[in-house]
């Protein structure tokens, strides 16, 4: 697939199908992962991929948290509400739950947070991690990692989507994982093979006008 074609064609999945994705596959999509930029060859990030039974017990664990009112998310990056953006930011997150009720009426709301709940029904979540020490700068190798890792899943027909459920709760992840103590969760990625037909993969986010994000310099 060409690289433009897989740019275009990347679209957050959020509900995959049950086939398993080989570990050989996810192998290589970590392979070709690690070209991606790292500041002074750091190589800050590890990945630990969850899937098969590990990863179906985590998911009963995520439903349960999710409704236990005791347990608050901790992500090591802190949610931040949406007034406290900054603008166009703040309305580029309002048309977003335009798209979803364009995708899938009155209950979509109430869809992505079932679908949430079981995970996305991923059948592999790639979890991306960094020295609990961490510098600003492995952020922006681990951003780099995580893209060139969704466009190398979409090449190899897989859908992904990042999301903010795969770490809301990293107390539990350091357990399950089985992370060291001086490693933190930062990101994690669900993987899996995807139905085009779901409504939940119809949700397209819109994006701004080149004209409103781009200045030139000349």
């Amino acid at each position: 697939m060409e690289l433009s074609k897989a740019i275009t064609l990347r679209q957050s999945k959020r509900w995959f199908t049950d086939k398993a994705v080989p570990t050989e596959l996810l192998e290589e999509l970590v392979n070709q992962a690690q070209q991606s930029p790292s500041w002074i060859n750091s190589q800050s990030v590890h990945v630990t991929i969850a899937k098969g039974e590990k990863l179906e017990a985590m998911r009963k664990q995520h439903a349960e948290l999710n409704h236990d009112d005791n347990e608050p998310s901790r992500p090591f990056i802190p949610f931040r509400p949406i007034p406290e953006w900054e603008e166009p930011s703040q309305s580029n997150m309002k048309s977003w739950f335009g798209d979803v009720k364009e995708a899938m009426g009155d209950e979509g709301s109430q869809k992505l947070g079932e679908a949430g709940d079981q995970l996305y029904n991923a059948q592999a979540v790639v979890y991306l991690t960094l020295p609990k020490d961490y510098s600003d700068w492995t952020l922006i190798d681990l951003g780099l990692f995580a893209e060139t890792l969704m466009l190398s899943a979409t090449d190899a027909g897989l859908g992904s989507i990042p999301a903010y459920q795969y770490v809301q709760y990293p107390d539990k992840l350091q357990e399950n994982l089985g992370l060291p103590e001086d490693r933190v969760p930062i990101l994690g990625i669900g993987l899996g093979y995807f139905d085009s037909k779901e409504g939940l993969n119809k949700i397209h986010s819109k994006r701004m006008p080149l004209k409103q994000m781009l200045d030139i310099i000349d």
